[in-house]
């Protein structure tokens, strides 16, 4: 679905990722990067995809993967990390692997994470 979305919506230099993600229900939501010509202003489609389900009343994130133009699933950056470690604490990430795409905890992903008071989870 993320692939899907991603090669009808591509425009260059605007969308290089696509985002799919299911909640607990069962609704999937799909959602593309938005690169701008600002770089700091250029938002992941993870945020976006997140927001969606959010705006519905869907926040409970079961499963996130993110994939490329080629549909290679490509790993989620640290901004990223963060946000799924904030709304999606319980979900499975699908990430590249040796053999295939493999899936994590976000939890896995960042076992140290950040907090407002300055200090860390431990694992």
């Amino acid at each position: 679905m993320a692939h899907r979305l991603l090669l009808a919506r591509f425009a260059k230099d605007r969308h290089e990722t696509g985002v799919a993600l299911r909640t607990r229900s069962g609704r999937v939501f799909a959602a593309v990067s938005l690169d701008t010509r600002v770089g700091r202003m250029a938002v992941c489609a993870e945020p976006v995809a997140i927001g969606m389900a959010i705006a519905e009343g869907e926040g409970d994130i079961e499963t996130i993967v993110a994939v490329n133009r080629q549909g290679r699933v490509v790993a989620p950056c640290g901004a990223c990390r963060e946000m799924l470690a904030d709304y999606a604490t319980g979900a499975r990430v699908i990430l590249p692997g040796i053999q295939g795409p493999d899936v994590f905890s976000v939890s896995d992903l960042l076992p140290r994470r950040y907090r407002k008071d300055g200090g860390w989870d431990p694992p």
